[in-house]
């Protein structure tokens, strides 16, 4: 909805949407309807560049179809080693491994953090990064 009153706002003297930066991928995809629905994804109208965040299967078919551009992949697999190893060392006396005891500052203290990489997925690279890792199986990408 918020997409939709965007575009007829700003958007409806045939001004051109060149990308739009969303946070979650479930909002992407209601963002590409929005878009879908005053005529983007034509030869006349090329879809602008739309990301997202979470690697859903839904995005990933999108960005293959080259209706969403990119999302930011966070395999929830290595976050939930990361998530036990801490819990595992906390709860057995020690100090976790790996912090980050300088990024993160509050403005009231530092943050102790563990920092895993992120990786941007797009058409390029969604068969190494996403399915050869098996987060997702290729053919729930058909």
């Amino acid at each position: 909805a918020r997409m939709d009153n965007l575009l007829s706002a700003n958007y409806s003297d045939g001004s051109r949407v060149d990308g739009v930066l969303s946070p979650y991928d479930g909002l992407s995809r209601g963002i590409i309807a929005s878009l879908r629905a005053v005529g983007y994804g034509t030869a006349d109208q090329p879809w602008p560049i739309v990301t997202g965040q979470d690697a859903e299967t839904a995005s990933v078919k999108a960005i293959i179809d080259g209706e969403q551009y990119s999302t930011v992949f966070k395999d929830t697999r290595d976050l939930a080693k990361a998530t036990v190893d801490l819990v595992d060392k906390v709860l057995s006396g020690g100090k976790p491994d790996g912090l980050d005891t300088t990024t993160y500052n509050n403005d009231v203290k530092v943050v102790p953090s563990i920092l895993l990489t992120p990786h941007e997925v797009d058409k390029s690279n969604y068969q190494a990064l996403v399915v050869d890792s098996g987060y997702i199986k290729a053919e729930d990408l058909k």
